[in-house]
């Protein structure tokens, strides 16, 4: 009996999603799909104040899990060359007023930020300017990710055939567009050449995207068209 309620409290909000949040962020380029974990909890808890719980302690989990990322970049510069270390300084001048806003962006969406926290550490960045950003971001990501959950409960009570594939299409797609964006060339247009840059860098990003999924289409439809009239004659 003890042990359940134990088990209980170690899974319940807000101790359940601090700790798989926590987990998933902290081992650098292995992102465990936590999210799916914090839809869950949004699906099964109906309570406005245990989703306010899910959202606060999973975006702590993730922004302290992002600390150890950060920790492990500050040790990574004890042991590199003189000229790495030139290369560290440069960076940190390009990007000392620009990398707020681009910690805070890939901390609010489900990208693989590691690629941008490690050198963070590694410049020595305003450890509690980096913690704010991360945790807004953090914030921004759970609470859109707990939204979405408690939406597709409140689907699947309602048994609506079409709202739910409907659903998991946009989902699909606007993961593709996430992992497809070349978000380097998007950061880096926004330490030289500031928002506006990083703006013009996104829209052709996904400009680009859409075009290479335009044509993927167009090609899929022909080799149809072809497949059908082959089988007429």
């Amino acid at each position: 009996m003890i042990w359940a309620r134990l088990l209980h409290v170690l899974i319940a909000p807000p101790l359940g999603p601090f700790i798989i949040s926590l987990i998933s962020n902290s081992i650098p380029f292995v992102s465990l799909p936590y999210l799916l974990a914090i839809i869950g909890y949004a699906t099964y808890y109906k309570d406005p104040l245990a989703k306010v719980a899910i959202i606060a302690s999973s975006a702590l989990g993730a922004t302290l899990g992002k600390l150890i990322i950060y920790s492990v970049g500050r040790a990574l510069t004890l042991k590199v060359s003189e000229h790495t270390k030139e290369n560290i300084e440069l960076f940190r001048k390009l990007a000392s007023k620009s990398l707020f806003i681009a910690i805070f962006v890939f901390a609010a969406l489900p990208l693989p930020d590691d690629v941008l926290y490690l050198p963070t550490g590694m410049v020595k960045y305003s450890l509690p300017a980096y913690f704010i950003a991360v945790l807004m971001g953090k914030l921004v990501l759970t609470s859109i990710t707990v939204f979405y959950g408690s939406l597709f409960a409140q689907e699947l009570e309602g048994v609506n055939s079409y709202v739910i594939p409907a659903m998991v299409l946009v989902t699909l797609v606007i993961a593709y567009y996430i992992l497809n964006i070349n978000w380097a060339k998007v950061v880096d247009e926004h330490i030289t050449h500031g928002l506006k840059g990083s703006v013009k860098a996104l829209l052709s990003e996904i400009r680009n995207v859409t075009v290479y999924i335009s044509s993927r289409i167009k090609t899929l439809i022909l080799k149809q068209r072809s497949k059908l009239e082959s089988t007429k004659y």
